[in-house]
This record gives structure tokens, sequence and C-alpha cells, in this order.
């Protein structure tokens, strides 16, 4: 997503309901798209934002008290007929009998049309100033947990500080809750700005304006039918499930998730909001959510979780209408996150999937490695990577290979940018550690991997090597050393036999010697899409790094 500073509004859906959910981060809360802006970039759009919310806020006050007047109004109407109706009964019954009436008449109209919520209702726990980030981009935050103690809804509570330096005031900042809805009973946490370069001593907090839902509904809690905390380096994330099993045929939409992390002490130290990755499902239908937390207080050690849902009913029309569970859809967990490395790029659909559809890693290999060299005559390694599977494709196969002298770890080699790999295919590897004379060992940690049935995603195409050219060339190193090295020019042709266009195609041209093993590959990426029927040419330098090749082969994938 992009923001558009000049309207403020999401360059996705044209919303301008932006929301500062991290450091230098900002949400749509209309189609829940991601923005991360520059340092000065994003204190500025937070003033501008703060600006808005305050003028939006006058606004929806101004609505409302528009909309009680004009209640009250008619109330007034209808006590007036209703005092006029009583006198005429009177007349009947009694003035005893009518007074009655009209007095427990006038109650019920009175309750029916109150919908006043004291503000000291919400509880504030004594604030903290924390750190949210690390290193020169942490920002001070004040987080304070608010509990709902009303035994009524709230709807967007917000909470405001005023900071001091001593009995001068300072500025002002306001932040709502992480949560559209708060039920009775409930607590969340919620971080409010705070001065940049100034001298805070202390701060005033007051709770802005609570009213309840304008519409709600009562249901039953919803719970993440997979859901997972997991943790890369200093990265927190929960990702989970939203599945609609309600049995009315039922539209859901609007899910909100706050999940909240909480030390061996039971403070707070991260929470985070984010929204389904649909906007709405119908009966039987599914949807993840993916919740980047804010983490701080680092020092501690995650030792237990909670995450709530917070979700709607939508009608023929689009209309949506909170569900409210009766303050019981907190789900918590003790214990801490799922850790893998931070070198890990783990998808939401991979951490996410059944049993069914998972890979065996077990059935991924990777082939001993060979020695080589590169073009300044540096040691380097390569290897390949194969599906051992005789009946499933890998999807985003990837993994952490480490490496080893002895017990000392001597770096590591991500394996990345393949989509899927099909049985009995193997993709090459360089691993180039800083240190090849100490290598002795290596290890590996995947990730979580899907699987795909045959004939899988991969488009067909037909791939021809026309051609192969050995040649030798230098390089200069320094201006004071040159070295030789060895290359194949390798030339050929992709062409596409079947029915649609092919785009995107990358080709990975493998030199190998007479006994198979691997000793140079490259990357093709500048192929242009193919038509049906037509064919591309293609030709490119391979380095021979290991032994005289023999062979030529070809590894390719399309979107």
């Amino acid at each position: 997503m992009t923001i558009d500073l000049q309207t403020l509004k999401c360059g996705e859906c044209g919303s301008s309901v932006l929301k500062r959910t991290g450091l230098n981060e900002y949400t749509c809360e209309h189609c829940g798209s991601v923005t991360l802006v520059e340092d000065n970039v994003s204190d500025r759009l937070e003033r501008v934002l703060d600006q808005v919310k305050n003028e939006a806020g006058r606004r929806l006050a101004a609505e409302e008290a528009r909309k009680q007047a004009l209640m009250m109004r008619k109330v007034g109407i209808g006590v007036a007929v209703a005092v006029v109706l009583f006198s005429v009964v009177g007349v009947f019954l009694g003035s005893r009998n009518a007074d009655t009436r009209g007095a427990s008449g006038s109650q019920r109209v009175v309750a029916a049309v109150d919908r006043t919520i004291p503000v000291d209702g919400l509880k504030l726990d004594e604030p903290r100033q924390v750190l949210v980030g690390s290193g020169s981009s942490a920002s001070p935050k004040l987080l304070v947990v608010a509990r709902n103690e009303t035994g009524k809804p709230l709807s967007r509570a917000g909470i405001r500080a005023v900071y001091f330096d001593g009995e001068n005031k300072l500025d002002e900042r306001s932040e709502m809750l992480p949560v559209s809805v708060l039920e009775p009973g409930e607590s969340a946490p919620a971080l409010i700005d705070m001065p940049s370069g100034k001298n805070v001593t202390r701060q005033e907090l007051r709770v802005q304006k609570l009213a309840e839902p304008y519409s709600a509904v009562k249901g039953l809690r919803m719970a993440l039918s997979r859901v997972r905390l997991v943790q890369q380096g200093d990265r927190v994330r929960l990702v989970g499930r939203i599945v609609n099993d309600r049995k009315d045929a039922a539209v859901l939409g609007g899910f909100e998730v706050l999940a909240t992390l909480y030390d061996d002490a039971g403070q707070v130290i991260g929470f985070g909001h984010g929204y389904g990755q649909a906007n709405e499902i119908k009966p039987g239908a599914r949807t993840s959510v993916d919740v980047s937390i804010s983490r701080f207080g680092r020092a501690a050690a995650i030792a237990a979780w909670d995450y709530r849902v917070g979700y709607s009913t939508v009608d023929a029309s689009g209309a949506r209408t909170p569900v409210l569970t009766g303050g019981d859809r907190v789900i918590r967990t003790a214990g801490g996150p799922e850790t893998f490395n931070p070198e890990l790029r783990l998808g939401t659909d991979d951490l996410l999937a059944d049993d069914s559809e998972r890979f065996d890693d077990k059935l991924l290999e990777l082939l001993p490695l060979v020695d080589g060299r590169n073009n300044i005559q540096q040691r380097l390694f390569l290897g390949e990577l194969v599906n051992r599977s005789t009946d499933a494709v890998v999807l985003a196969p990837g993994g952490v290979i480490s490496r080893f002298s002895g017990s000392k770890a001597h770096g590591t080699t991500t394996i990345a940018g393949l989509a899927y790999l099909y049985p009995g295919e193997r993709f090459p590897i360089f691993l180039e550690p800083q240190d090849m004379e100490r290598f002795t060992d290596t290890r590996i940690e995947w990730k979580p991997m899907r699987r795909a049935a045959l004939p899988g995603p991969r488009k067909p195409l037909e791939v021809k090597v026309t051609g192969t050219k050995a040649a030798t060339g230098s390089v200069l190193l320094n201006f004071s050393q040159r070295f030789a090295y060895k290359y194949v020019e390798v030339s050929g042709s992709v062409k596409n036999p079947g029915t649609g266009i092919v785009g995107k195609v990358r080709l990975w041209v493998s030199l190998r010697d007479r006994n198979g093993q691997l000793t140079g590959f490259k990357l093709v990426e500048n192929l242009p899409a193919i038509a049906p029927g037509e064919s591309v040419p293609f030709q490119v330098s391979v380095e021979q790094n290991g032994r005289d090749f023999a062979s030529v082969t070809t590894l390719y994938q399309t979107e």
C-alpha cells in the first residue's frame, strides 16, 4: 500500500481510515493494506493523522448530538401523547391509577434513550514508558492497559495523554484501543505516542467519550482453527486460520485479531492488531490472519500469550453488525513462541498448512558438495537440492544451510528463490563462506513446506540447448593481480507448446562434468513472455567453477 500524502488516503482502496500499527507502519482499517514510511515522513504523517482524528471525533460528536436532539424531540412528542392518553384513561379509572401509569410510562421512555456511559467505568492501569523497536529506530511510547467495567460493550474507546515537564504542559496525544468493540470485563492495551526529544516528568490520562455500538447481535466467540505464535530474531507473529462454521448460512466479515504477549509476572510485553486476509467469507469458507506483534521489554522472555477475534455478520446489502460474545472471547496459552531461523522466509500458508498438505522434508536431499573455485581462485562449493519424492511437488522449498568448522559456526547460506521443485529435479546452490579452508560440516534447517500433487502448478515449456562454446577469460583484481578462468557460452530456445501465454520464466542453466556432477550454473531472468506456439532464444555465459564440463542441463520456473 502507498499513502497519498496530499489527501491522506490509502493507495489501495482510497479509504482515509489510516491507523498507526507499528514503528513507521500504517494500516488501512478498510482493506488492511500496510505501508512503511520513513522516520521524518512518519512523524509528519502522525501529526496530520492526529488532526484528522480529532476533526473526525468532533464531527462524530456533533452528529451524535444531532441524533440525540432528534431522538429527544421524538421522545417529547411521545411523552406528550402518553400524557394525553393517560389523562383520558384517568377519567374512567381514577386519578391515582392514571398518575401511577403515567410515571411508569415516563421511566420506560427515559431508559430506552439513555445511552450515556460514565467514563470512569473504563479503568486504566498505571502507565509505563516503553521503547518500541530496536536500536536507533526505537521510539518511546506510553503503555496503558484499560479494563471495561461499565457493564456495557464499548465502541472505539479512546484515551488521551497530557504530558508535563513539572507544571509545564508539553503536548497531548490520543490513541484508540486496538479493538473495534471492548466487551464487558475485557482488558486491552494501547500504545500512546510520547513527545519526541522532550523531558516528560509526568502525564495525565483521560478517557474520551464512551459509547455503545449503534447495533450489535449476540453470538459465539470465534477461535482460530489453526494458530501459531512464531518468533524469528526480534520479529514475533501470530498466524491463524478463520473458518465460517455457522449453521445459519450467515456471511461473516470484519475480522480483526488482537494478540498480546506477557512475561512471567503477567505484564504486557507486546501486542499486535491485524485483519483477516478476506473481507468476508461465506459459510464453510475460510481465510487467514497474520499479525505482526510490536515487542517491548525485550529482556523479558515470553511466558504466555493470548488472542481474541472480533467479527461481524454481513447482510445482503453489505451492512455489518458486530457480534458480541459476552466477554469470554479471549483465548490464552501458556508458554513461549515457536522459534525459527531469522533467514527463513515463512509464508502464512506454509505455517498454517494441514498435515495432509505438508511436504515431508526428509524427501529433500542436499547432494554431496563439489569443491570449486571462483574467477579469482577463491574456494567455493557447489551443491544441489533434489526432490526425492515420486509423486509430490514441493512448494516454495527453502531452508538455511549452516556451515561449521568442527563445532564452530562459520556462516549460513539460504536456500530460496524457487516456487516449486518437481520429483527428481535438481536445484543448484553456491556456498561461499568467508573462510572455506576451515569448512568441515553442514546442517540444514528446513522451513515448513507444502506439497502439490502432479501435474502441479508449472506450465509446460520445451527447453532446448542448441549450442555450447568453451572459452577463457581473465579478471584484474586490485589493479595488481590477473586471474584466468573458464566459461561456456550456452545458447538455446524456450518454446511454449500450450494454449495460454506464459510469463515470468526463470531458467537455470547448469554445467556438468563427465560424471554428471555440477561444475557451474547461472540463472537467466530476462526471458520475455511467450505466446502459445512461439519460442524465444536465450544465450548465457556460465562460469566453470569445477572440472571441465561435458554436458548442459536446465531447470525452469513459470508463474
